[in-house]
């Protein structure tokens, strides 16, 4: 007999079952026919599409739970307990894994699984599955766990999971575990939430239909409910719904009208803006919308509603913010092109108690470009900032940055793409040249000579193009932005999110299928790139489902002075906006040659910023 401590891979499972002694567990099962559900798996499989079964749990259980508000929820406190009850759905599910030898439980968070398709759960899954627990950066702040003394790192673990507030994004607000692969029936677990799904293997076995004997794939469903939060007739109302949207089940299929967006596709590309910009209350907002036709539950409705509650209160800069959402992606008829209004006025109520921050308003030969800018009103000709999102972003969302770029001297220009917002240009092949036509417009009172470029996404591919042609640009930051392959890669094009298509064609007057040929001529070349003789930093994504991962290899291969950041997340990295930011205002800073103390501030922020992710993860 041997006999040796506990290994250290095990360790968040013993914090996590510590966590949960406090539950008071009660125990439901049924049995599901999964011949809908394999019937739908078979026909996908031969189109060229492989779905868990894990999947279709994760995508019934979400809607069902959507129904069921009272479960969707979580318990804290001992003595005063509270609940908070959860406008989203996160879907926690388990896995197998080996870590160093050591075969561990790991789990991974879904969010908004009530409006996520099951293209978009399935790729969520095979993501955890098939990567490796090593490497996967959502799975950092367990390795972190992991090396910690024990007493330390159960109060860490702690920590991420007891707030109620962060307790649906740390450990879900359902969980699924599976033995499906094996040969169990059914089991029970508790998974640190209200409710947990417990996945047995699907069998063919015996059954009656319409009185004659047949047989069919059965599933043991079983469900473990903590009765300190509900009780077992809502329970049991919710495990008979999951089981009956599997058994008759059917995927909601997007609207084909064109008229409308995908508000799964909305609200999934909306997260990096909401986190990046800290908005309030999205999460509210986003639980209340279901369609983006016209009407209550309506993306510009929930969200134009929400913004002037907010502006009652007095909250002028985030009524803005929530008007800026309601006109996401771009305005497409009467409710967002209200939207953008109102947000264009709350923001100039909530500027004017700055005295510093002044509208532009540039013609050029092709349209009108507006902006907002600050350090231009002293007589002193600073060095120049322009700031510019992409192709779904207006410049209000912009508006902390204004004090920010004052506060590192430099005179600050916000502006926003063609076609978005109040800019008139086209969004055309010389669409570069609003960026030279800003810096001509205030060159008689800053110095333009010495000027930077932070524009995001299709923003920087504009400011990499201007740089080229105009010598004032002596630095471009951006992140996303595609280069080469983005534009002539038909491959990669055909696997596009529709919201992105649409909102290229939007802003080109191109019909979406027509309209990524008409931007084919727009890829930098080679030869283009290595002309770049300017400090280029660009943030990279390796799961970025819009810009692919060779445009960022062309700039590390042919830029000459060249440095990128690279997360492991999707397009505008929402789960890294903290050390984004960071990591631009430090180059920001090297390119204009800022002070060296404040450079060495933001790399150390940088660098916590990056270790609170990974703890977090």
């Amino acid at each position: 007999m041997t006999i040796r401590p506990l290994a250290k891979e095990r360790r968040p499972t013993l914090y996590f079952l510590r966590e949960i002694r406090s539950f008071a567990p009660v125990h439901l099962d049924t049995e599901v026919d999964m011949t809908r559900v394999g019937n739908h798996r078979t026909a996908a499989r031969e189109g060229g599409r492989h779905y868990s079964w894990l999947s279709y749990v994760l995508y019934a259980a979400s809607r069902a739970l959507a129904a069921h508000p009272e479960a969707n929820a979580a318990i804290h406190g001992r003595f005063r307990p509270r609940i908070a009850r959860f406008p989203s759905v996160y879907g926690k599910f388990t896995m197998d894994h080996t870590v160093n030898g050591q075969r561990v439980v790991l789990s991974a968070v879904l969010p908004h699984l009530q409006v996520a398709g099951l293209d978009s759960i399935q790729r969520q899954v095979d993501h955890y599955t098939r990567g490796d627990a090593e490497e996967l950066p959502e799975f950092a702040g367990a390795r972190l766990i992991r090396r910690l003394p024990l007493l330390v790192g159960g109060a860490a673990y702690r920590s991420r999971i007891r707030p109620l507030r962060t307790r649906a994004a740390a450990i879900g607000s359902f969980a699924v575990t599976s033995l499906s692969h094996s040969a169990v029936d059914g089991f029970h677990s508790t998974g640190g939430t209200t409710v947990t799904l417990g996945l047995g293997r699907i069998v063919d076995r015996p059954v009656a239909r319409y009185g004659e004997p047949a047989v069919a794939p059965l599933m043991r469903l079983n469900l473990t409910f903590d009765h300190r939060v509900i009780d077992g007739a809502e329970a049991a109302d919710l495990l008979t719904d999951i089981k009956q949207a599997l058994e008759g089940f059917e995927e909601d299929i997007p609207t084909e009208d064109t008229d409308t967006n995908d508000v799964g596709e909305l609200k999934q590309f909306v997260s990096a803006h909401t986190r990046g910009q800290r908005i309030p209350l999205h999460e509210d907002v986003l639980a209340r919308i279901h369609t983006d036709a016209d009407g209550d539950g309506s993306w510009t409705a929930e969200w134009s509603r929400s913004a002037e509650e907010l502006e009652r209160q007095g909250r002028l800069l985030d009524a803005c913010r929530h008007h800026a959402m309601a006109r996401f992606p771009f305005v497409d008829g009467p409710s967002r092109r209200k939207a953008l209004r109102e947000t264009v006025r709350t923001f100039d109520e909530w500027r004017r108690t700055d005295r510093d921050i002044e509208r532009l308003e540039v013609d050029l030969p092709a349209g009108r470009v507006v902006a907002w800018a600050t350090g231009l009103s002293d007589g002193v000709r600073r060095p120049v900032m322009v700031v510019s999102g992409g192709i779904v972003t207006v410049k209000e969302a912009w508006a902390p940055t204004l004090s920010a770029i004052r506060r590192l001297g430099l005179a600050g220009i916000i502006t926003e793409m063609p076609g978005v917002g109040e800019n008139t240009l086209p969004y055309d092949g010389d669409s570069w040249q609003m960026f030279s036509g800003l810096l001509d417009h205030v060159s008689d009172r800053a110095d333009t000579s010495n000027s930077h470029v932070l524009a995001l996404s299709f923003g920087g591919h504009l400011a990499l193009r201007c740089a080229l042609e105009d010598s004032r640009v002596r630095s471009v930051l951006t992140a996303g932005a595609p280069v080469h392959d983005f534009f002539s890669d038909r491959k990669w094009q055909a696997g596009l999110p529709r919201l992105t298509v649409d909102t290229l064609a939007h802003l080109t007057g191109e019909k979406p299928e027509a309209v990524l040929d008409r931007m084919r001529e727009w890829a930098l070349r080679p030869e283009d790139l290595r002309a770049l003789d300017i400090p280029v930093r660009y943030v990279t994504c390796t799961r970025d489902e819009i810009i692919p991962g060779s445009d960022a290899a062309l700039l590390r291969e042919h830029v000459r002075d060249v440095e990128l950041l690279t997360h492991d997340d999707v397009h505008g990295a929402p789960s890294h906006s903290a050390e984004t930011q960071l990591w631009l205002i430090r180059s920001l800073l090297r390119a204009v040659g800022g002070k060296a103390p404040m450079s060495l501030a933001l790399g150390l922020l940088h660098r916590l910023a990056r270790l609170r992710a990974s703890v977090s993860g």
